[in-house]
């Protein structure tokens, strides 16, 4: 809690309730705020369904990858699901095949299912290669990677191996040929969407086979519309969901009979644009196209999740629509057993599923796996088919999770102990740890716990079979893959997103990396160099004691689910007062009330010894954090987690 040189502090409740015209004026004031909530109409904001999804026909390659599995069921041909070992590839893997072994239409499927295990480098690696080629498909699907892999790609290809891609990464400027890759960050893509995941896709591939299979495919629907700026009407053809260019209809045999007029008197609940309108509409003439879709969003909620893609437009949607599924599936009993049993030994609330749960509970969960190098216990959970046999893999991933938090603690252990002896090495631009003790499979986590620490990117290098596998995030907006690719020379792979990436090295080359690294990192940094190296802290509301509860959390409930893109409401409170401190984990964390603020229970992770120092120090303080509703021991209560205090002089305010 060091490090925080700002604190700006929102407005007075009182003051956004006088000077916001709203019904519920808390709630406009954080949506206007919001530039990817601000522009949605009020209804698609407050609730989700299947209207306010695309249809995936957009998307690039997806029909070409639609027409190549239905090809392949239908001639009997080896199909092999490839999946990366973190959440979003588990669930993109799962939900795709899932839906390939459970769907009547492919009963017949020739189907095997394959994730990379933690000890292979990322992607289409060496090794990678060498169990492909060992299973001899002629139809491979990857999952949540491949964008990145030509090469590799167009060497299967060269041997016969017909290659779908579906991924969501960076594409670079030569992508692969001859394969279906269906990707929204393509240049070419019409996507609406850019940064979904790759459970998203997996989700959208099953609904276009769904509806491939349907009478409403290929249909061309004409919507007729008068302007009056031209005095004209304007004509507007519709085909599988999406606007035909003029190129297209030129390209098909049109008659007066093959064309349908766009259904003006059909509403939705949900006001949505013209084309989303068509498509619920085209789905919901096909029979129980929805109730055969609500299931597959749950995979899909939690890669978004998991992957920490923004939570605004569709992403929010799938989130929504994904919690309501899980929420049935954890009270009743469907379809899905591993998940199900899963959902159970982890003891969530029955009263539904939250957004928490997704992040907290089941993605780190499911994550584990991978970490551990285990990513195919996951995949066996998700895919069991037998209430016995998912209770028993439930039973087993919470076990290796549990393995995965000590490995962690070890590793940051000795992180902590690693910058007590070298304190100089937190000055550079980067922070860079690295032993030959750490233990592999938790850098990602270790990290990110370092970015929070020492408020700069960091890099977590640990050996791991013969080699080190390092994983790198950003502190801000900096785009971590740029400096990657600076020093690439030095990896034997490369890759991620722009916040966090990961690469793999020979143990004799971590030197000179780590030396290239300082002066990369400088050049890289350069154009934030002159800017004052200045925290801040923006807070929505600034509250008094009294006002926080239950009423106040309502007031906001509906901007749910948070996330990145529409983060947690943060509040603001100044010259409190605590009483009843009690130290937990040793001192680690610290719980206890504030004056003026009833029975509510203040929490602080991490940071306790160094609270108890502050409290001896000073009578009052003010602090920064935001209410969670908390079920533990079959009881849902209400608590404030701290994330920042402090002494602020006027606003904004200088601190600690």
């Amino acid at each position: 809690m060091h490090h925080v040189t700002k604190v700006h502090f929102g407005p007075l409740l009182s003051e956004v309730r006088t000077k916001v015209d709203s019904k519920r004026p808390l709630l406009r004031y954080l949506v206007d705020k919001r530039e990817g909530l601000r522009n949605i109409h009020p209804k698609e904001l407050l609730s989700s369904d299947f209207s306010c999804l695309h249809s995936p026909f957009s998307l690039p390659d997806l029909s070409m990858a639609v027409e190549l599995l239905l090809s392949f069921v239908k001639d009997g041909k080896k199909i092999l699901l490839y999946g990366d070992r973190d959440s979003d590839g588990v669930s993109s893997t799962c939900l795709l095949a899932f839906f390939l072994k459970s769907h009547p239409s492919f009963s017949s499927i020739n189907l095997e299912v394959m994730v990379s295990s933690e000890s292979d480098p990322y992607g289409l690696c060496k090794e990678a290669l060498v169990k492909i080629k060992k299973v001899k498909p002629d139809l491979l699907v990857t999952l949540d990677f491949g964008s990145s892999q030509a090469d590799e790609i167009e060497e299967l290809t060269n041997t016969g191996i017909q290659v779908i891609v579906l991924d969501h990464h960076e594409v670079p400027v030569r992508i692969p040929t001859n394969c279906a890759l269906v990707n929204p960050r393509r240049t070419d893509s019409q996507y609406p969407e850019k940064k979904i995941c790759t459970a998203v896709l997996s989700f959208k591939l099953v609904s276009a086979i769904l509806f491939r299979q349907s009478d409403e495919f290929g249909k061309v629907y004409k919507k007729i519309e008068f302007k009056e700026e031209t005095g004209q009407n304007q004509i507007t053809y519709f085909q599988n969901g999406i606007k035909l260019t003029n190129e297209t209809l030129t390209s098909l045999p049109l008659d007066d009979k093959s064309i349908f007029p766009y259904p003006e008197n059909f509403t939705t609940a949900i006001p949505v644009d013209e084309e989303r309108k068509l498509f619920f509409y085209q789905c919901s003439n096909i029979p129980e196209f929805f109730s055969g879709l609500e299931e597959e969003t749950d995979l899909a909620g939690i890669g978004t999740i998991t992957d920490m893609m923004p939570l605004v437009g569709e992403n929010r949607h799938f989130v929504k629509l994904a919690l309501n599924s899980l929420t049935k599936l954890y009270v009743g009993d469907k379809k899905r057993k591993g998940l199900s049993e899963l959902l159970k030994e982890l003891k969530l609330s029955p009263q539904g599923v939250t957004t928490k749960d997704l992040g907290w509970s089941i993605g780190p969960v499911l994550n584990s796996a991978g970490r551990m190098g285990k990513t195919e216990e996951a995949v066996s959970l998700l895919l069991s088919e037998t209430t016995t046999e998912a209770k028993t893999k439930a039973k087993q991933l919470l076990s290796i999770n549990e393995e995965r938090k000590e490995r962690t603690k070890r590793n940051m252990d000795r992180v902590e102990r690693y910058f007590q002896r070298k304190p100089e090495r937190t000055a550079h631009e980067v922070v860079f740890c690295y032993e030959p003790d750490m233990e592999p499979g938790v850098s990602g986590i270790v990290a990110t716990r370092m970015v929070d620490t020492y408020k700069k990117p960091a890099i977590f290098l640990a050996p791991d079979n013969g080699d080190a596998r390092g994983s790198i995030r950003s502190y801000g907006p900096e785009n971590v893959l740029e400096l990657l690719e600076s020093l690439s020379e030095h990896f034997l792979h490369f890759g991620g997103h722009p916040e966090a990436g990961g690469f793999s090295i020979k143990i004799d080359q971590i030197p000179a990396f780590e030396s290239a690294l300082y002066t990369a990192a400088k050049d890289w940094l350069s154009v934030d160099k002159e800017k004052p190296k200045v925290h801040s802290i923006d807070t929505d509301f600034t509250v008094l004691t009294e006002e926080i509860g239950e009423r106040l959390l309502k007031e906001w409930k509906d901007l749910e689910p948070f996330g990145q893109g529409n983060p947690d409401i943060k509040l603001a409170i100044k010259n409190a007062k605590a009483i009843h401190l009690t130290p937990l984990s040793g001192g680690k964390h610290v719980r206890f009330h504030l004056i003026g603020s009833g029975s509510l229970k203040y929490m602080i992770w991490n940071k306790g010894k160094e609270f108890q120092k502050f409290m001896s120090e000073h009578g009052s303080f003010d602090l920064v954090g935001s209410l969670e509703e908390n079920f533990y021991q079959g009881r849902t209560t209400l608590q404030f987690i701290v994330e920042w205090f402090g002494i602020t002089a006027e606003n904004p305010a200088v601190s600690n």
